[in-house]
C-alpha cells in the first residue's frame, strides 16, 4: 500500500526525469502510425455505415490531422509541454471512438488504436496522469455497448482488453519509472561531482575553478548593474617558515584554519576561494576602492585573533585589492589585485 501511495502521491515535478526530446519522437511515430494504419483499415471497415460518403470525409480529416500533428511535433519551431502532449492524447482517443462509431461499432476494428496512446501516456506520465485516460479508454471500449446493444460476448471482450491493456500499460509505467529514477540519480551524480570539482579538499571553501567563474558572473553583473566590485588577493606572512620549521601537516592547520577565519568574517555578499599554495581570493560586490581597506583590516584582525603558528605567534596576512573599472575584464581585474598584493609583499 506504501509503494501505491507513493506512485499516486503529488509530486512538485510530475516528469522529473523524462525526457522531453524522446517523449517528442514517440509522440510523432505513433501519430503517423495511427494515421497509416486508419488508411490501412479503411477497405476492410469502410466509414460510411453510420453517415454514409461524409463519413469518407471525417476519416480523411482525421487522417490529415494525425499525419500534420506527427510532422509538426518534429518541427524545431513548434513546442510542446507533457501536458500538452497528454492533451494531445486524450483528443486522439475522442478521435478513435469517433472512427469506431463510424465504422459501425463493435465489428469496426479502430478500436485497436486505442493502443497507441496507452503506450505514450503510459512511457510519459505520472501515474496520477495515467489512470483517467485508462478509465476514458475503458468507457470508449465500452461505447459500441450502448449504442449497438448488449452483447455478452462482446462485454467479455472488452473487459478482457481492458484489463490486458492495463496491465501492460502498468508494466510500462514502472520500466519508465525506473529510467526515470536512474536518470535523476545520474543528475545528481554529476551535480555532486561538479560541486566537489570546485570546493578545495583541504580547507572546504571555493577553489580556484569556482573563483574564476563566480567572477565571470560577477562582472557581468556589476558591469550590468553598474555596482562597485573589488577582488581581494590575500597571502600568509612567512607561511614557507611553518612548513620548514614545523612541517606541512602544521601548514595544513594554519590553511585551515585561516580559511575558516576569512569566511567567518566576511559578510553575505561576499565569498573566499583558496587560489593556491598559502594565497586565497576574494570577492567582494558592493565593495568600492575607498572600502577595501576596512575589509583588509577587519581579516587582519580576525586572522591575527583567531589564527596562531605553533608557537603560539598570531598569523599575519597581506592583503591586495583592486575595484573594477570601466573597461576592464576579468583578467584585468585579476592582474590588479595581483599586483596590489605584490606591493604589499615588497612593502613588508
Amino acid at each position: 500500500m506504501e509503494r501505491l501511495r507513493q506512485l499516486f502521491a503529488k509530486t512538485d515535478d510530475p516528469y522529473a526525469g523524462a525526457d522531453i526530446e524522446l517523449a517528442r519522437k514517440m509522440a510523432a511515430i505513433l501519430c503517423l502510425l495511427g494515421a497509416l494504419l486508419t488508411v490501412a483499415l479503411w477497405p476492410l471497415s469502410p466509414l460510411d455505415r453510420e453517415i454514409g460518403t461524409a463519413g469518407w470525409a471525417v476519416g480523411a480529416g482525421i487522417v490529415l490531422w494525425g499525419v500534420g500533428l506527427g510532422f509538426a511535433i518534429r518541427s524545431s519551431r513548434v513546442t510542446l509541454t507533457f501536458p500538452q502532449f497528454l492533451a494531445a492524447a486524450y483528443l486522439g482517443v475522442a478521435t478513435i471512438a469517433v472512427m469506431e462509431w463510424l465504422g459501425g461499432g463493435a465489428d469496426a476494428p479502430y478500436s485497436n488504436l486505442l493502443l497507441l496512446p496507452i503506450l505514450f501516456v503510459a512511457a510519459t506520465n505520472p501515474a496520477r496522469r495515467i489512470l483517467p485516460l485508462l478509465l476514458l479508454i475503458g468507457l470508449a471500449l465500452a461505447a459500441p455497448l450502448a449504442y449497438n446493444g448488449w452483447s455478452g460476448d462482446d462485454a467479455a471482450t472488452v473487459i478482457a482488453t481492458f484489463v490486458l491493456w492495463t496491465a501492460l500499460a502498468l508494466v510500462i509505467f514502472v520500466l519508465m519509472s525506473g529510467i526515470r529514477a536512474q536518470r535523476l540519480a545520474l543528475r545528481a551524480g554529476e551535480t555532486e561531482a561538479r560541486e566537489e570539482a570546485r570546493v578545495d579538499e583541504l580547507t572546504g571553501i571555493g577553489n580556484r575553478r569556482a573563483f574564476e567563474e563566480a567572477l565571470d558572473d560577477e562582472v557581468a553583473r556589476a558591469q550590468r548593474l553598474e555596482l562597485p566590485l573589488t577582488v581581494a588577493m590575500l597571502d600568509i606572512e612567512n607561511f614557507k617558515r611553518i612548513n620548514d620549521e614545523w612541517g606541512h601537516l602544521e601548514g595544513d592547520k594554519v590553511l585551515r584554519r585561516v580559511a575558516k577565519a576569512i569566511d567567518s568574517e566576511l559578510r553575505a555578499p561576499d565569498r573566499c576561494f583558496r587560489w593556491g599554495g598559502d594565497e586565497f581570493a576574494l570577492i567582494l560586490p558592493g565593495t568600492s576602492e575607498e572600502g577595501a581597506p576596512y575589509v583588509a583590516e577587519r581579516l587582519r584582525n580576525k586572522v591575527a585573533a583567531a589564527c596562531r603558528r605553533p608557537d603560539n605567534e598570531p598569523i599575519a596576512v597581506r592583503v591586495g585589492s583592486a575595484q573594477l573599472d570601466a573597461g576592464m575584464s576579468c583578467r584585468d581585474l585579476l592582474e590588479a589585485a595581483d599586483l596590489a598584493l605584490l606591493g604589499e609583499r615588497t612593502r613588508g
